[in-house]
């Protein structure tokens, strides 16, 4: 059985079957492996990690320990009711209609922001006026519906990871910050701190940052100075505001004081440092990579709830949900007809019940012609059941949305 424990309670000869922690980039070779000895318990601590997840079957039993399966209830159960109570901003446009203008902006962010890490890594100034007016179109976007640019974001290319992760926190750092009803002129701020947050990764070399797998212990300490360099970059950068700053410089800072490079705990860290915490951590863990398939959203929307009894500010989290939707758009979904849908459209008052498109028929294991579903209109009788893995089925998401 699989029960999740506090790593106080851990001893040697116990297995760990997911080590259960918040960054994908952590120093340990493996999620799961055999505890040997009373150093890799001090390790695991070392690192922030407050609770894992243990196989009985493979080691010594923690009696009063909950189940894996009594966690997801407890946490599935939080998301239902989050669902049921937070309520979004309504768009101004439909989806749909965003994405045609929403696509365009996104290949020019990307571009962008490719160019000036790029002339970064060659030592060039930061020139803010070539990132600024990026940030004003994604704002634009973000305002007129979160959802089309924010479903373009998942798709990364291995080579092109680090200025897409940059392009995918900025933008949902605007639509996270336009969800707490922040003034625009500071969601622009917020904006642009997250599209440089991790300008330091061009002096982390690229042999390390390119690792095609786990970094070894060594390799993760020189990937961590990327916080430091950053700020010496950004600290030179003519016109950068302090806001701007506090992203790149508090985005591994963690609410229990567990982060890094300064260990801040609690309101140490300005909201902006809280607010790129959570979304650092989303987009890498919903991002496929070389070594990292990348994990629904509704799954990782889930482990954020969990770790936000330690890593993460509560309330921040439950807003962060709100700005996402339960069900994000993009989402892969399983009807109690059976049907396999993509989440199309969600109500900014219903994060349970989203407009869907059902497109394959998990009995027969056949798509079917899409056929689209408004969960909330009185005369449908489906429900969504659970989020499922598109790979699994072999559907090629980017058709359907």
């Amino acid at each position: 059985m699989i029960k999740k424990i506090d790593v106080s309670n851990l001893k040697p000869t116990m297995f760990i079957h997911d080590i259960n922690c918040p960054w994908i980039d952590h120093p340990f070779l493996r999620d799961s492996f055999l505890v040997e000895s009373d150093n890799d318990i001090e390790k695991i601590a070392s690192y922030g990690i407050r609770q894992v997840y243990i196989d009985t079957q493979r080691g010594p039993d923690m009696p009063d320990a909950p189940s894996a399966e009594d966690v997801h209830r407890q946490l599935d159960s939080k998301m239902q009711y989050l669902g049921q109570t937070l309520k979004r901003p309504a768009p101004l446009v439909p989806a749909e209609k965003e994405r045609v203008q929403a696509k365009q902006i996104c290949r020019e962010a990307s571009r962008i922001v490719h160019n000036v890490l790029q002339d970064c890594r060659l030592g060039k100034q930061v020139e803010l006026e070539q990132v600024e007016p990026v940030v004003s179109s994604i704002t634009d976007s973000i305002f007129r519906n979160p959802d089309a640019m924010v479903s373009l974001l998942r798709i990364k290319q291995a080579d092109k990871y680090t200025f897409q992760h940059s392009v995918a926190v900025g933008t949902l750092l605007i639509s996270f910050c336009r969800a707490l009803d922040i003034d625009r002129k500071t969601i622009e701020r917020v904006g642009l701190g997250g599209l440089l947050h991790d300008i330091g990764k061009m002096q982390v070399p690229k042999q390390i940052l390119n690792k095609p797998g786990k970094l070894s212990e060594a390799e993760f300490a020189i990937m961590k100075n990327h916080v430091r360099y950053g700020c010496e970059t950004l600290e030179k950068t003519p016109g950068i505001s302090p806001i701007a700053l506090s992203v790149a410089a508090e985005h591994h800072e963690c609410y229990d004081g567990s982060g890094y490079p300064r260990g801040l705990k609690g309101d140490q860290i300005s909201l902006y440092g809280q607010l790129a915490s959570v979304v650092d951590v989303y987009d890498a863990m919903t991002s496929t990579r070389i070594y990292h398939v990348g994990i629904e959203p509704t799954e990782v929307l889930r482990k954020l709830l969990e770790w936000s009894d330690h890593h993460f500010n509560v309330q921040l989290v439950h807003h962060f949900i709100r700005s996402i939707g339960i069900y994000p758009l993009g989402s892969l979904v399983r009807l109690e007809s059976g049907y396999l849908a993509v989440v199309v459209e969600q109500h900014h008052e219903n994060l349970l019940h989203p407009k869907v498109r059902a497109v394959f028929d998990s009995q027969t294991r056949h798509s079917i012609p899409p056929r689209d579903v408004d969960l909330t209109m009185p005369g449908s009788n489906d429900r969504i059941l659970s989020f499922e893995v598109p790979a699994r089925w072999g559907i090629d998401m980017q058709r359907y949305i």
